[in-house]
C-alpha cells in the first residue's frame, strides 16, 4: 500500500517537477553521488565538491591589473565556513547566510598576499549577473538528519553547491497545504531548521496546486504564483516543448530508482496537457528569474523572513524596466 501511495505522489507531482527542472537545465544528481558530496553524512548539507569547482570559476580578482585566481584552500575554506556557521535560531542564521551570498546584503571577502602585504578582495558565492556561469543542481529523497531522526525533502534544487530551493510534493488527491503543513513543521526545533537556514524559496505543490515560500513562512501566506510577462498559450507552449522533450534513459532509470523504489521501471510521459505546477515551475524554476527573486526580493522584515507576492514582484519589476529605460545601468 504504502508503494503506492509513493507512486501516486511520485508520478502525479515529483516526477513531472524534476523533468522539468531537468529539460530547464538543472542537472540530476543521483543519491549516490549526493552522499558523496557531503561526506556520507546527512548533517552536512552544502555539496562541497560542486561548490569548491563552481565558487572557482566565477570568482577572480584583480591586483596591479592582472587578473587572479583564489588559491584553492581559500575556496574550501569559504566552504567549510558557510557550512559550519554557528546556529543561533532559524531566522537569525538564515539571516546570516543570506547576508554571506547575497552581494548587496554584505558577501564575503578574502585576504590575498600580494607584494609584501594582504588586500582584501570580494568573494561571490553566486554569479547573479550571468545565471548560466553558475551551476544548477536537483536531487530528489534527501536525506536530512533531524533531532527526532532523519527527514527527506522531496526536491532539493541546488545553487553552485548550496541548497537553494526545497519542494514538498503530495498526490493530486492530498491537498496543497499538508506539503505545506510538511514544510512548516520540518523547520521546528524537534526537527531540522539548520538544514532550513539555507534554502531561499519553499514550496508545495500537489500537481495541480503549487504554492510557494520562504523560511520562516506560516503556512497560511504561502501564495500562489500567477505570471504575468506571458499569456497561458505562451506559457503551455513553452511547457509543452519541455515535457516532449526526452530525458537521457540512464538518468531518467536512475530517477526512477533514487525515488524510493517506487517508479522503477516507470516511463517518461511526453504527451500529457501542461498542469498549473508545469506553468510555475516555469516561472519561478527559471534560473535567471530564481536568482533574481532570491536576490531582490526576499526581505527581512524583524524577526519575520518574506518573499515577496508575484504582484509585488511584478510591481516593483516593471517600475525597474521603467528606470532601467530612462537611465540604463548595471544590476550586479
Amino acid at each position: 500500500m504504502l508503494e503506492n501511495i509513493n507512486f501516486d505522489e511520485a508520478r502525479q507531482s515529483q516526477l513531472p517537477f524534476v523533468e522539468m527542472l531537468i529539460n530547464m537545465g538543472y542537472t540530476y544528481l543521483p543519491t549516490s553521488e549526493l552522499m558523496s558530496e557531503r561526506g556520507g553524512d546527512n548533517s552536512y548539507y552544502l555539496l562541497k565538491n560542486i561548490a569548491a569547482t563552481s565558487l572557482a570559476k566565477i570568482n577572480r580578482y584583480e591586483h596591479a591589473g592582472i587578473e587572479y585566481e583564489f588559491a584553492e584552500k581559500d575556496i574550501v575554506d569559504a566552504v567549510s565556513e558557510l557550512e559550519n556557521l554557528e546556529f543561533r535560531g532559524l531566522i537569525d542564521t538564515s539571516k546570516e547566510i543570506y547576508n554571506t551570498i547575497m552581494p548587496l546584503k554584505g558577501g564575503k571577502t578574502i585576504s590575498v598576499f600580494h607584494d609584501g602585504k594582504y588586500e582584501s578582495k570580494s568573494f561571490r558565492f553566486i554569479d547573479f549577473e550571468h545565471p548560466e556561469n553558475n551551476s544548477f543542481h536537483v536531487a530528489v529523497e534527501v536525506e536530512v538528519s533531524a533531532k527526532n531522526g532523519t527527514r527527506r525533502p522531496d526536491i532539493v534544487c541546488y545553487v553552485n553547491g548550496i541548497p537553494f530551493v526545497v519542494i514538498e510534493n503530495k498526490k493530486s488527491s492530498v491537498e496543497a497545504s499538508e506539503a505545506i503543513n510538511q514544510m512548516v513543521r520540518n523547520q521546528g526545533a524537534d526537527y531540522c531548521p539548520r538544514f532550513f537556514t539555507y534554502p531561499q524559496l519553499l514550496i508545495g505543490t500537489n500537481g495541480k496546486d503549487l504554492r510557494y515560500g520562504t523560511t520562516g513562512t506560516p503556512s497560511e501566506f504561502y501564495a500562489s504564483w500567477r505570471e504575468k510577462e506571458a499569456s497561458l498559450y505562451e506559457l503551455d507552449s513553452r511547457a509543452n516543448a519541455l515535457i516532449s522533450k526526452s530525458i537521457n534513459l540512464d538518468i531518467y532509470t536512475q530517477l526512477c530508482a533514487d525515488l524510493n523504489g517506487a517508479t522503477i521501471g516507470h516511463h517518461q510521459r511526453l504527451e500529457r496537457k501542461p498542469t498549473e505546477q508545469d506553468r510555475a515551475v516555469l516561472a519561478l524554476m527559471d534560473k535567471a528569474r530564481l536568482l533574481d527573486l532570491t536576490k531582490n526580493y526576499i526581505i527581512y522584515d524583524g524577526v519575520q523572513k518574506k518573499v515577496m507576492r508575484y504582484q509585488q514582484y511584478f510591481a516593483i519589476h516593471k517600475a525597474l524596466q521603467r528606470i532601467e529605460e530612462k537611465e540604463p545601468t548595471s544590476y550586479g
